[in-house]
């Protein structure tokens, strides 16, 4: 068959079934659908695709371009150069990369101040090295942190956070403890053991982890009070909710619903609400919701209970002397 160059082949200006691409696979030429590419975003920049180069027509005439450069050229055609745009798009794909794997620490953070997200997607993993922590009984080891949203705080606090930021989780938590000692709510989280003893001890780990210069400091609204005699939101006849909130600096803290679930089943009243005001990026995911452990919430249900996530993944409460899995979230740029 005679050969032809790409710029003597007819235009094509709209996609219809069909229609592929030609790949130069490892494995040779293929096709891939089209439909596939966007589909395939985040996949494009996996450890599989890295040697895969597609085949490009230029005016300078047919030209190869490795999948991994493909894919951050796709946001510009998306979205243009408004960075807010990719932010959102690398939000709503969510990936599960180990990204310290590829790259230092250091140099994920440098990527991310200078709005470079081009390989960074919501649900994707840092591992670092964490400290034990006796509260928690949690032992030293290499742990897993989840990104749960790229700027998922952004203008958020009566002190606006400004700035590119990763929201952050431990993936599998960082060891078990209880709200309380009791099965009371009297203080609501701000004033909980859990609050007040428990997430300093892994602010500190975590410190230890990312640097202290790299955990930000957000303004957080607590619940502060709560009245026993009121009727709780969380139905079923159950009494006590939270009645007030304050602002406090935070390092860390446990997540209300609305942030996990993006609903408020078990919230006692509005002031358990006073975190962001939608449900982060990566929880759309079961693989990062549902990790088969049980873990607080700071969100009072009741005079004696707290919110927390069920094992199997379902919203639920339970008394503050439970022990359950420590997983807060906290902020790194």
């Amino acid at each position: 068959m005679d050969s032809i160059r790409t710029s003597e082949l007819p235009a094509h200006d709209k996609f219809v079934e069909g229609d592929s691409f030609l790949v130069d696979a490892t494995a040779g030429t293929r096709r891939l659908p089209h439909e596939k590419l966007y589909d395939g975003y985040a996949e494009l920049l996996s450890l599989a695709a890295q040697g895969d180069e597609f085949i490009i027509s230029t005016t300078a005439g047919p030209r190869k371009m490795k999948a991994s450069v493909l894919a951050p050229e796709l946001v510009k055609v998306f979205c243009g150069d408004d960075f807010h745009t990719q932010v959102a798009i690398h939000n709503s794909i969510i990936r599960h990369k180990i990204l310290t794997d590829y790259y230092e620490y250091a140099e994920i953070l440098t990527k991310l101040a200078n709005n470079d997200i081009s390989d960074i997607f919501a649900g994707d993993i840092i591992e670092r090295d964490t400290p034990a922590i006796s509260v928690t009984k949690y032992t030293a080891q290499k742990a897993k942190y989840v990104i749960l949203e790229i700027n998922g705080l952004e203008g958020y606090g009566d002190t606006p956070t400004t700035g590119n930021h990763l929201v952050m989780a431990p993936l599998d938590g960082l060891g078990d403890a209880y709200m309380n000692a009791t099965n009371t709510t009297a203080d609501a989280y701000a004033g909980s053991y859990m609050h007040k003893t428990v997430i300093p001890a892994v602010v500190n780990a975590l410190e230890s982890a990312f640097g202290s210069t790299h955990l930000v400091t957000t303004r957080e609204l607590l619940t502060t009070t709560m009245v026993p005699t009121y009727a709780s939101g969380a139905g079923a006849n159950w009494q006590g909710c939270s009645t007030s909130w304050a602002w406090y600096d935070c390092r860390a803290r446990l997540m209300t619903e609305l942030e996990v679930y993006g609903a408020c089943p078990f919230s006692s009243s509005g002031y358990d609400l006073g975190g962001v005001a939608h449900q982060f990026a990566a929880f759309r995911d079961p693989w990062v919701m549902c990790r088969r452990f049980g873990w607080w919430l700071s969100v009072v249900s009741s005079a004696a209970s707290f919110g927390y996530v069920y094992s199997g993944g379902h919203p639920a409460n339970s008394g503050a002397s439970y022990v359950f899995r420590v997983r807060p979230r906290f902020v790194i740029r």
